[in-house]
Order: structure tokens, then sequence, then C-alpha cells
């Protein structure tokens, strides 16, 4: 067992050595089916497909959800403390959609797609194992003075100067993810007469990504001067011209 410190800098061989249940470096590890989750859903939904012209589906969600286990069933920061581990849940987001179609003059077909959610949160870690279990999911400690292994975040000061520390679990949240989609497209009819063996072709302009929205996908997790800037993002606005012939 480690006791838990802020603003001393941790101590592997001391981590390493510390007493446990069969020898120094020896780890048991034991899975319990004791972990809590709860929250809340709002949804709503709206659809309209009676009219000629055009269609619109409409949605928007909320969630409030809080644990003490990650998804991934990954262990807590110390295997003698819960402290700090009840917080939002991976998945927690808020967001909605908007799918619609529209059909223009001259049998043109305009489609949309757009969908927003806020980011997901992630765990702060110092990258370290100083209390010495095995598992490098150990998270820094609040700082009241600037110095040595201390950043300032937009958390506050947070140290990595600690061991078991006292900032909770997933305190960070992704960037919002924002994606907006066309389609405008015109069917033409080549052969009308003959409708068992109908041949059309059908020309179109589609975009993803149309606001060239940076859809943010990996952050730095570690404390460090970079902690929370975009590591990797999905692809940025493209567009698509396309020729279709059916027969």
């Amino acid at each position: 067992m480690v006791a838990s410190s802020v603003g001393t800098a941790p101590d592997p061989t001391a981590a390493l050595l510390a007493p446990r249940p069969i020898a120094p470096n020896e780890n048991i590890f034991n899975n319990e089916n004791s972990g809590h989750l709860n929250g809340t859903v709002l949804n709503f939904a709206l659809g309209q497909h009676s009219y000629k012209r055009f269609g619109i589906d409409m949605s928007a969600y909320t969630l409030h959800f809080k644990c003490d286990a990650p998804l991934q069933i990954a262990p807590p920061q110390s295997s003698y403390s819960n402290r700090g581990e009840s917080s939002r849940v991976d998945w927690l987001s808020s967001g909605g959609s908007v799918d619609g179609t529209l059909n223009l003059p001259g049998k043109l077909q305009f489609a949309t797609q757009f969908s927003a959610r806020t980011g997901h949160p992630y765990n702060i870690t110092t990258g370290t194992d100083a209390n010495g279990d095995g598992t490098f999911n150990d998270r820094p400690s609040y700082a009241s003075v600037p110095g040595p292994g201390v950043y300032s975040t937009p958390f506050g000061l947070l140290t990595a100067n600690t061991v078991n520390g006292n900032v909770s679990r997933n305190l960070g949240t992704m960037p919002s993810i924002w994606h907006l989609s066309s389609n405008l497209s015109r069917t033409f009819v080549l052969n009308r007469r003959d409708k068992d063996h109908a041949r059309t072709l059908t020309l179109n302009a589609r975009a993803a990504n149309l606001l060239n929205h940076t859809n943010t996908t990996a952050v730095q997790t570690v404390l460090s001067p970079t902690l929370g800037r975009s590591t990797t993002a999905e692809a940025a606005r493209r567009v698509e011209l396309g020729i279709r012939f059916a027969f």
C-alpha cells in the first residue's frame, strides 16, 4: 500500500517495495461485481413526410449518467480506494440531428444530413505508475502554486508530483463533433417507353463535412503543456461529383 501524497515527487522504488499480500512487486487484481451506474435520458423526435415537396426528421437528446467504473472495466487509480472514481461515463454526450429532402424544380433532388453532439469525457493521467500497482492510469492532483511538475491547464494548476492524485476520473471533455453532408442529384430516364427495361442516368454532387469543422477523435490526455490538444481528427471537407448509369 502506497500512501497518498501531493507535492512530493513519486518514488518508484518505494512503490515497487510497498507492502503486498504475497511479496514485493507481485500484484493481485480482483474484479468485483460492485459497480454503479445511474442517470437520466431525455429524447425528442419529430418527423414530417406528408408533403410532396419536402420531408424532414429532427431529433435531440441529452444524457446525464455517472458511474464508478470505466466502460473498459479498467481498474481504479488505486486498488485501495474508490475516491474520485465516481464520474461521468465515458460515452456521455448530448446532441441532435436534422435529416431533410427537398424536391426542386427541374426534377432536382436535394438531401442533407446534419448532426452535432458534445464531446465525450476523457481521463487525465500523469502517464506514470506512481503507486506501483502495475497500471499506468494514475491521475494528477490540484496544486496551489506553480513549480516544477506543475502545469497550468483549463482545469487549474495540476501537478504530477503526487501519488494517488485527487483529480476525479473523466475530468476532461473532448471538443464537440459537427457533421453536415448534402447531395444534389438529377435522374434522367433514357427510354421512357420501355418501362420493363428502364435505363437511367443520374448526375450528382455530394459534399461531406461541408462546414469543414475540425472533428477531433483523440486529444492529449497525459498531463503536459499540450493537455487537451487534438492529436487526430476526421477528414476535412470533401466534395465528390458522380455519374451513375442503371440498366
